[in-house]
C-alpha cells in the first residue's frame, strides 16, 4: 500500500511537470530551474522518457568507496541484496524467545512497518548526502549544481545555490527571479583613480546585504549605504564606473549613478542575467528548488 501511494504521487507530480516543462533553452533554463528532476542517472533525453542501457560492471576494490564511479552502485546493490537474502534465511531458521517477542511487540504490525523505517531512513540519508556532494547518481545535468559546484560554473548566480537561505519559498527558481532568456555579460567596476572593485558577494544565508566594493587588497573603496547623510564611500563621491566584458553588453560602460548601483546590487547575486518575469509572473522570490 505504501508504495503504491508513493509510486502513484510521484508519477502524477512527474506527469505535471513534464507537461509544463519547457525544453527550448537547456543553456540559461535547465530542466532543474523549472523544478523538474531527471528519473535518474544516464537519461539524455530532453523529457527523461527514453533513457538507455548501459551496462555496467560491479567494482568491489577500494574505488567502489567513490560515488562518481558507476560501478560502486552495482556492487552495493549485489552486496545489500545478498545481505538481506542472509537475513531472510536467519529470521527463517531462528525464533526469538517469547520474552522479546512480547517485550518488542513483535506480533504488532505498527512495530514491523516502524522498524522498516530504520531500513529506509539509511537510503534516504545516503540519497541526501550524495545529493548534497554530487555523485554518479546524481548528475547535475538533471539535478543542477551542487552545494561545491555552484559559483565554479556558469551559473555563477546566488539564485542557482543549493545552500542558499533566508526567506525562500518552495516551488522551482523561475517563478522566484523570473526566466533567464540572455547573459548580461561580466562587470568590472573601477574608481576614479582606475582601480578595479570588486563587489562583495551576498552570503547564501542572507536575503539582504549591503553593497561594498573592495579592491584587490580587500580595502572597501565604496559602497551603497542605507542612509546616504552617513556615506563617506558612496559611488557618486568615489566616482564608480562599470563596464561589461562578454554577453549582450560587451563593450558597454555606465557611469550615471543610479545605473552603476543597480548592476551592482545585481552583481551582489553572481553573474548578471536577463530575467524574464512577466511570462510567469516571477515574485523575485528565491525559491529552494532544487
Amino acid at each position: 500500500m505504501h508504495t503504491t501511494l508513493v509510486a502513484g504521487w510521484a508519477s502524477s507530480m512527474d506527469l505535471y511537470e513534464l507537461a509544463v516543462f519547457d525544453p527550448s533553452d537547456p543553456d540559461l533554463d535547465p530542466m532543474w530551474r523549472q523544478g523538474l528532476y531527471g528519473p535518474g542517472i544516464w537519461v539524455s533525453d530532453p523529457y527523461g522518457l527514453m533513457g538507455k542501457v548501459q551496462p555496467v560492471n560491479p567494482v568491489w576494490g577500494v574505488e567502489d568507496f567513490d560515488p562518481f564511479v558507476p560501478g560502486g552502485i552495482a556492487s552495493h546493490h549485489i552486496a545489500v541484496g545478498t545481505l538481506g537474502i542472509l537475513a531472510g534465511l536467519f529470521h527463517l531458521s531462528v525464533r526469538p524467545p517469547q520474552r522479546l517477542y512480547k517485550g518488542l511487540r513483535m506480533g504488532n504490525i505498527e512495530t514491523v512497518l516502524s522498524s522498516c523505517i530504520v531500513a529506509v531512513f539509511f537510503a534516504a540519508f545516503v540519497v541526501a548526502e550524495t545529493m548534497w556532494y554530487g555523485s554518479g547518481t546524481t548528475p547535475i545535468e538533471l539535478f543542477g549544481s551542487t552545494h561545491y559546484q555552484w559559483d565554479q560554473g556558469f551559473y555563477d548566480y546566488i539564485g542557482n545555490n543549493l545552500a542558499k537561505g533566508g526567506l525562500f519559498r518552495a516551488g522551482s527558481m523561475d517563478n522566484g527571479d523570473g526566466i533567464a532568456v540572455g547573459w548580461l555579460g561580466h562587470p568590472i567596476l573601477r574608481d576614479k583613480e582606475g582601480r578595479e572593485l570588486f563587489v562583495r558577494r551576498m552570503p547564501t544565508f542572507f536575503d539582504t546585504f549591503p553593497v561594498i566594493l573592495v579592491d584587490s587588497n580587500g580595502i572597501v573603496r565604496a559602497d551603497v549605504p542605507f542612509r546616504s547623510a552617513e556615506s563617506k564611500n558612496s559611488v557618486e563621491q568615489v566616482g564608480v564606473t562599470v563596464e561589461f566584458y562578454g554577453g549582450e553588453l560587451n563593450s558597454v560602460s555606465y557611469s550615471f549613478p543610479a545605473t552603476m548601483k543597480k548592476y551592482a546590487r545585481r552583481a551582489q547575486l553572481g553573474e548578471i542575467f536577463e530575467l524574464d518575469r512577466a511570462t510567469l509572473k516571477s515574485d523575485s522570490f528565491f525559491r529552494s528548488s532544487p
